[in-house]
């Protein structure tokens, strides 16, 4: 009787683990991502992807700079994982490519801190741009010449303030002077009592002094509320060749963690 009462309680045991189901395992995070496109959000990219690996050691980032308009095209070729624009994609662009803002850039105008000019409309702005506007007398300013400063054509900044500023328009002021990167716009700012310049939120020193525009001040808070006029969105951008690696580095970038990142970096978060 006893053994069966074994066989039976051994028939039970081998009946309850067939019954367990077996939990899946998921795949290590690992791989390879590539990425391109905007200057002003290499950096900002760059700091994620820092925090990413040492969550992810399997993972290996590649992040190449060019400008929004490389990075764009890019996705579209399936030549990178992930874009980065530091702007609106036009309607063409966008065509087959997801966009997922993960921060706001703030675009503030600055001047020498000797210039005592403290607010300009956006007509204003753009009239210093197109040239019309030649002397800072003309808006309150000190008897000094204007000198306009740039970013080069492939800058998102240039494009967000081309957009937002002069309608799409070329700036043709004709002293016009070019700044490569946000830090050398602020380098040539700083050293010319009547230059102006533009920069993103997280590039402001205090060498400079930040003008209104419409009367508001650059902040978080205005940004978010649309009060101030100047603001782009910072942009990660996948097609349909971007590996599924690159969504779960956009996850992260939205996530707590990749927000708390985002505001230590200088730029205002989405969430």
């Amino acid at each position: 009787m006893k053994k069966v009462w074994a066989l039976i309680g051994l028939m039970l045991l081998l009946s309850s683990c067939r019954s367990v189901p077996s939990t899946p395992v998921s795949p290590p995070v690992a791989g390879k991502l590539v990425f391109a496109g905007s200057t002003t959000m290499q950096p900002l990219v760059g700091a994620l992807g820092e925090a990413f690996q040492k969550r992810y050691p399997g993972v290996q980032l590649e992040i190449a700079a060019g400008g929004s308009k490389v990075g764009i095209q890019a996705v579209h070729e399936g030549t990178v994982d992930i874009g980065m624009a530091s702007r609106n994609l036009t309607p063409q662009e966008a065509e087959g490519i997801s966009v997922h803002t993960i921060a706001l850039d703030v675009i503030a105008v600055v001047v020498h801190p000797s210039n005592p000019v403290e607010n300009l409309s956006l007509n204003d702005l753009a009239a210093i741009y197109w040239g019309e506007i030649v002397n800072w007398r003309q808006v309150g300013g000190p008897d000094l010449a204007v000198v306009p400063v740039v970013r080069e054509i492939s800058s998102g900044t240039r494009g967000a303030f081309d957009e937002l500023v002069l309608g799409g328009r070329e700036p043709t002021a004709p002293n016009l002077q070019t700044g490569v990167t946000a830090g050398d716009v602020a380098a040539m700012v700083a050293e010319r009592p009547g230059a102006i310049g533009y920069v993103g939120f997280g590039n402001l020193t205090d060498q400079l002094r930040v003008v209104k525009i419409n009367g508001v001040a650059p902040t978080p808070a205005t940004a978010r509320s649309g009060e101030y006029p100047l603001v782009r969105p910072l942009n990660l951008l996948t097609g349909p060749l971007s590996q599924p690696l690159a969504e779960e580095f956009i996850r992260f970038a939205l996530s707590p963690d990749g927000q708390r990142i985002v505001e230590q970096a200088g730029w205002v978060p989405v969430r």
